[in-house]
């Protein structure tokens, strides 16, 4: 930053009055600008009301077309809740950010070492230096892993807020499995694209030197050191309010993201499930909490787990970041030891103190907090999050509080209420100051920490929130450590470390099921949308001419849209009213829901998609939820073709972004396999509408449902008739939409799954080679004119379709599913 005005002071020239007795990041006590805000702040008065509305309106805008999200739980957006980012960041200046990040070395070791402690030798509790009722009843400390193999900590996370003085304070440890980092990242590439060269003077401390340290951390924890390891990053899933971050995360890094469903133990090895076998995991960055990560050992009624996790990490054969266990450090109850910690074991006073903090199991402390409990924040030790405003409560409520801590004096702390800080925030048209905490983030090996210059601020969704949380509904900013030299650019190629390497991400069969699936769902509604759409244009015709419609051709029709809709079936004619409302209902197998499994797959495995992929994806779920508010009013054919669009683009972007071997294949084999069997069974639905020796309009059906009326006229002019269609559509190998070709394709697919080419075909591929060998040694003249030409047909495609079956479910066993019995061990 250039300091053209040091000694005279500023004024925001905006209407900006932070409340009394607070400290504000913009203007000091006497209400001048601080010096690092005065060129900010001048941006921020050139910018007139509508200009600032621009800002915030281009931030959602980038974050919503790049599928950026925070599930908040109560949301009615759910998990489809656009992250909410302030564009205006917090800034601090050069020469404050050496003695917090200091302070945050030594808590970070400090947590370590007393980690490593509670689950080995157990000196603090021994000495007296923590009291033994804080640690041993509380449900984060993990009896089970007591004297096994520990790790350091690795990932540390603190939430600081300023107090009036200036000073900053440590507010809540997180030492489980600390989020955030990823949103930092996203919060920068944002920010900085949304104000551009506006703030052109500013110089800020890059991120992406973090990000290499806590890889070359990560790898560090490999069992024996090993090069080239295995790491995965273990989500709860998409359900989790930060699956974006761990996607993104993942993405970044370029490492696999796994659910616990995707990892097996045998013989105290961590494997992945992969389409090609079972892959050894050598370190795991974990973002589910400690005791739902093994159902065998700790939480029985866990989902998310891995049986047998804890076990392996106790004999040492898989690294944690962090280590089971370490949500005990999470404790407000600890805070007020940490200072005898640091002078006992360290030798040091605590450089960077935790917010006035008073456990009710001592006898003094206890009764300050009882004196005291209006003006205090109370929590429970034994439930994060379980936070109480002492001046909140009614007269009885305090009374029942006080009844609490005195049956259970252990589980409760009193903490003093701060007067967080204040800092600009965008709040529509105008700059409020809001409260702000900020999280930061480190990476060691125990001793030695990095430390990431800045970290995620969050601000008070509204002036006098009391609560800063993501839960709560606060806003995110960027934070940006200011330096005297360097470009406003930071560079973030992260693929660039320098710091170790590690294996590539797998690609696990969880994963390439969800692809298969996304795309098989989404096929099936492209084909509903186009049959409906060529119904309609046929329904059209006869009312555009004022004929009756044709009930013969219409049951043909009919019979095609019942291979989607099988509710139509006692729909004897539908009109195109009656079939849109079919199309979204929220019945198995309409429209609206084969849409809603697709969009539900892409974000599962969100990790693999392109960029371009999510502002179609967007586009899609807004247009499904539009139609399904709207259903009695939305346009059948506009239906139809604004959400074909969104569909083919999608196509074209997973066909080009997506590579076959990273993911691309199974999309591939998903949207071709369904697209096959959808047209076997329209083909056989009009069949058997049809009798011997009939040919007309019906045979039209066929040929424009699946796209191939204006090829088969290029073909044979206007002949139509049996041969010409069956020929065309399920024969001819130059048609790129025939049966004939799509099976072709789907042979190319499987020979790159083949395993073991030198052995020869594998079962899925003699099964595909038998179908495409029947296929290229029919003729369609045995199903034309002979007697009983339909049945002959009929026989044939359903001969076929059996083995088209047979393929998915062998598939599904070979690729999808590994059923291999968990082996036990012990130590």
């Amino acid at each position: 930053m250039t300091d053209d005005v040091k000694d005279e002071p500023a004024t925001t020239g905006i209407a900006y009055q932070p409340p009394p007795a607070t400290f504000d990041e913009m203007l000091d006590e006497a209400g001048q600008l601080r010096p690092h805000w005065r060129e900010f702040a001048g941006f921020l008065q050139a910018c007139d009301p509508r200009a600032l509305a621009s800002l915030g309106l281009d931030t959602t805008r980038r974050l919503k077309e790049q599928g950026v999200h925070f599930n908040i739980y109560q949301d009615p957006d759910g998990q489809r809740r656009t992250w909410q980012l302030d564009p205006v960041p917090l800034l601090l200046p050069e020469q404050e950010w050496p003695a917090l990040e200091a302070g945050l070395r030594q808590r970070a070791h400090l947590l370590s070492l007393l980690l490593e402690d509670l689950y080995g030798p157990q000196k603090a509790l021994r000495e007296g230096l923590v009291p033994h009722e804080l640690v041993l009843r509380h449900p984060e400390f993990l009896r089970p892993l007591l004297h096994a193999r520990t790790a350091p900590l690795t990932l540390y996370a603190a939430d600081l807020a300023r107090g009036p003085d200036g000073r900053w304070w440590v507010l809540h440890d997180r030492t489980q499995g600390p989020s955030g980092a990823g949103y930092v990242l996203e919060a920068r590439f944002v920010t900085r694209r949304v104000l551009g060269q506006n703030v052109g003077g500013y110089a800020t401390a890059p991120l992406a030197g973090f990000f290499q340290h806590l890889r070359r951390h990560v790898i560090g924890l490999a069992p024996d050191q090993q090069d080239n390891p295995t790491i995965a990053l273990l989500s709860p899933g998409i359900r989790n309010e930060a699956y974006f971050e761990h996607a993104y995360l993942a993405s970044q890094l370029g490492i696999t993201l796994v659910q616990g469903d995707d990892l097996t133990v045998r013989n105290g090895y961590v494997y992945l499930k992969t389409v090609d076998d079972l892959r050894r995991v050598d370190v795991l960055i974990r973002r589910v909490d400690s005791a739902f990560c093994d159902p065998l050992t700790l939480r029985p009624d866990s989902m998310l787990g891995v049986p047998g996790l804890a076990q392996a990490q106790g004999l040492g054969r898989v690294g944690m970041a962090n280590p089971l266990g370490s949500g005990v450090l999470e404790c407000a109850g600890i805070n007020p030891f940490l200072p005898a910690l640091a002078r006992a074991w360290l030798g040091e006073d605590l450089l960077l103190p935790a917010v006035a903090t008073w456990w009710c199991g001592q006898e003094t402390e206890r009764k300050h907090v009882l004196t005291k409990l209006s003006e205090l924040v109370i929590k429970r030790v034994d439930q994060p999050g379980a936070i109480v405003f002492g001046d909140q409560l009614t007269h009885r409520q305090q009374q029942q509080l006080v009844d609490q801590i005195r049956a259970q004096p252990w589980r409760f702390v009193g903490q003093e209420r701060l007067s967080f800080s204040t800092v600009p925030s965008l709040q529509g048209e105008k700059v409020q100051p809001r409260h702000l905490m900020l999280r930061t983030f480190l990476a060691g090996d125990g001793e030695h920490y990095d430390v990431m210059p800045g970290g995620l601020t969050r601000v008070a969704g509204q002036a006098d929130d009391p609560l800063i949380t993501g839960q709560s509904g606060a806003w995110s900013k960027d934070t940006w450590v200011l330096r005297k030299s360097g470009s406003m650019r930071d560079v973030l190629r992260l693929h660039r470390a320098t710091h170790g390497s590690h294996a590539a991400a797998e690609l696990t069969s969880r994963a390439a099921e969800n692809l298969f699936w996304a795309a098989s769902y989404l096929q099936r509604s492209e084909s509903l949308l186009r049959a409906a759409n060529a119904y309609q244009g046929r329904y059209d015709t006869w009312l555009d001419y004022n004929l009756e419609p044709d009930r013969r051709a219409l049951e043909q029709w009919q019979a095609v849209l019942r291979v989607y809709l099988p509710e139509l079936e006692d729909v004897a004619v539908p009109a195109p009213d009656t079939l849109r409302q079919a199309m979204l209902s929220d019945t198995v197998g309409s429209l609206a829901w084969n849409l809603h499994r697709a969009i539900e797959g892409v974000y599962t495995v969100r990790d693999f998609w392109p960029l371009d992929s999510w502002r179609v994806i967007e586009e899609l779920e807004e247009l499904v939820a539009y139609a399904e508010r709207n259903v009695e009013v939305v346009a059948l054919d506009h239906l139809v073709h604004r959400l074909l669009t969104p569909m083919l683009a999608f196509w074209a972007v997973s066909h080009e972004g997506l590579a076959l071997m990273q993911g691309g294949l199974w999309v591939q084999l998903g949207r071709r396999l369904e697209r096959v069997q959808n047209m076997v069974a329209a083909v056989v639905a009009v069949s058997r509408q049809l009798g011997d020796g009939e040919e007309s309009l019906p045979l039209e059906t066929l040929l424009i449902a699946h796209g191939c009326m204006v090829g088969h006229r290029r073909r044979y002019g206007t002949e139509l008739n049996y041969f010409t269609v069956w020929q065309y559509l399920l024969l001819d190998a130059t048609n790129p939409r025939s049966l004939l070709y799509q099976l072709q394709e789907l042979e190319s697919l499987l020979h790159l799954l083949n395993r073991t080419p030198q052995l020869g075909l594998s079962d899925v591929e003699k099964i595909l080679l038998g179908v495409v060998t029947q296929l290229k040694l029919a003729d369609a003249r045995e199903w034309v004119g002979a007697d009983n030409a339909r049945g002959i047909l009929s026989r044939f495609l359903g001969e076929l379709n059996g083995r088209l079956r047979q393929l998915g479910t062998d598939l599904d066993h070979l690729y999808f599913r590994h059923t291999q019995p968990i082996t036990q061990f012990a130590h």
